[in-house]
């Protein structure tokens, strides 16, 4: 009799489990899904090679043809040291505010390529040095400045866009048309302080 009880208790845990892996293995198919979709590769007939269009990730960036371009940009960031430390103190004083950049690019874009990096480089910075991190993501627009994930459409590009979070809803605080006023990190930090 105990080790039927047992039995029947075993089997209804084995079904239960059964259902939430099956519930787990939809909620992953259908994440990885979703952020597959908005990537994806368009042919640049005047680059003539193939260009994000959509949420992408360095690692996407680092692995196109235009690679080499990145990494020749790269040797040229030098972060302004003293105004990533003032932006990390004023992060740290507004700890329960949250922040976020969204960085519009053309892989096609001259201006694009150099200013990418040097995003790249200070966000990479505030994280790891500081432990102040911004979240951020890059969004590759075709020559139509269409990026496949929502109607805006950036008046220039690159084209940054920073957000506060407040209450879960981002709200837009500044942005960054095409160059930096001064550089990257003192207009960010600039645009955190009012």
């Amino acid at each position: 009799m105990l080790f039927q009880e047992f039995n029947i208790h075993l089997q209804i845990k084995i079904k239960v489990m059964k259902k939430f892996a099956f519930v787990i293995v939809i909620c992953l198919l259908s994440t990885s899904s979703i952020f597959s979709q908005n990537l994806k590769w368009e042919n640049d007939e005047e680059k003539s090679y193939q260009i994000p269009v959509g949420l992408c990730t360095w690692e996407d960036l680092t692995q196109a043809e235009f690679n080499s371009l990145l990494k020749e940009y790269s040797l040229d960031v030098v972060l302004n040291a003293d105004a990533t430390v003032k932006l990390a103190e004023v992060l740290e004083s507004q700890a329960n505010t949250k922040y976020e950049i969204d960085a519009y690019f053309g892989a096609w874009d001259e201006e694009s390529l150099k200013q990418l990096p040097h995003f790249y480089a200070f966000a990479m910075t505030m994280g790891a040095k500081y432990q102040q991190s911004i979240e951020y993501k890059f969004i590759g627009c075709n020559r139509e400045y269409n990026n496949g994930i929502n109607d805006m459409v950036p008046p220039t590009l690159p084209y940054f866009a920073i957000y506060r979070i407040d209450n879960g809803e981002r709200v837009v605080i500044g942005e960054i048309l095409e160059k930096p006023e001064s550089s990257f990190e003192e207009d960010v930090l600039k645009i955190i302080k009012h």
